[in-house]
């Protein structure tokens, strides 16, 4: 049935001020996504937990979409608490949120109670890549392998020492379940970031540390420390002599992982959207330039495909860190 307006909705509609006609007008708009500013939540502090990765990206996704890309970095409690701020915005689009493994597959496990549900809270949008770990000892250890320390590790009266960046860290996990597959007793040496981690292993105050290769690489070149194996699926071209904990029956042949995804319920097309740009701008020469500086490895996914790999890697860890009884309270 046709609809009629009658006289005097007509002459309301004539009475509408500019400013009431400007409104109408940007609310037709609004149906083109994006119309404003799109933030990017940052669970980590700036400059850290690849902050400088996201920040290379901005300026290349916002002249993707046409709108300003605002980085908002909300630290703590293993990056929930900017993840769960990103869980609570509207689904629109105009959220995206930073997430990694510790964030997302490892934090919801561990901590209790439980800050969200990882599967239920997000969507996945598109994925980064891998960020390789390295075990490694200083150069002045008698270990000249990872079959060495271990063997080192199992003679030993005392538990020897290993340091990651933090309690329930993946990089804790990973060497939790070295621990389980080699049957070597290690004692775990918690720090609150990698820099003092790092600090630690060059003054010899453990035995051993798991950490980002980034962090170590310097280091490796300077001949300062020696990396025993790393988390990669195959050796990487820059450490060929390396081996990957896999060669040593350990079942973890990638690092942690890196992505964004944007609140549950956000509309399919947005984020097919968000996916194409994330996409095109890591083929940017400074994108790839800052993921190079990262050592990271970069892995292309379909958003379906990566929906697939988040919620595995979700359970992979899960897996992990209930063999291991690890909990934070």
């Amino acid at each position: 049935m046709q609809s009629h307006l009658t006289r005097r909705q007509t002459l309301q509609l004539l009475a509408i001020p500019a400013t009431g006609a400007t409104a109408l007008g940007s609310l037709a708009q609004g149906s083109a996504y994006p119309s404003k500013p799109i933030k990017i939540i940052v669970p980590w502090t700036a400059g850290g937990g690849g902050d400088a990765l996201v920040r290379a990206m901005a300026p290349v996704l916002a002249q993707r979409l046409g709108q300003p890309v605002i980085i908002d970095n909300r630290p703590g409690a293993i990056g929930t608490i900017g993840s769960l701020a990103g869980a609570r915005s509207p689904a629109d689009g105009y959220t995206l949120i930073y997430g990694t493994a510790d964030s997302h597959s490892i934090a919801p496990h561990i901590l209790k109670p439980t800050p969200y549900d990882a599967l239920k809270a997000f969507t996945a949008v598109a994925p980064l890549g891998f960020t390789p770990l390295t075990v490694m000892v200083h150069a002045s250890h008698p270990a000249k392998t990872l079959a060495e320390f271990l063997q080192l590790a199992r003679q030993a009266k005392e538990p020897l020492t290993y340091g990651s960046w933090g309690q329930g860290s993946s990089g804790q996990i990973i060497m939790e379940v070295l621990k389980q597959a080699t049957g070597a007793d290690l004692l775990h040496v918690p720090y609150n970031s990698t820099a003092p981690l790092m600090q630690a292993q060059l003054g010899k105050q453990i035995d051993c540390a798991i950490i980002p290769t980034l962090v170590a690489e310097q280091h490796v070149a300077a001949g300062t420390v020696r990396m025993l194996a790393i988390t990669a699926p195959q050796r990487m071209p820059a450490y060929p002599q390396v081996p990957t904990l896999r060669e040593f029956g350990v079942a973890i042949d990638i690092g942690p992982w890196l992505g964004f995804l944007a609140p549950a319920r956000t509309p399919a097309d947005v984020v097919t959207r968000l996916h194409s740009a994330i996409e095109s701008a890591l083929g940017e020469h400074q994108v790839i330039e800052s993921m190079r500086k990262m050592s990271m490895v970069m892995t292309p996914m379909a958003i379906a495909a990566y929906q697939q790999f988040y919620e595995r890697e979700y359970a992979r860890w899960g897996s992990y860190i209930r063999s291991a009884k690890i909990a934070l309270s």
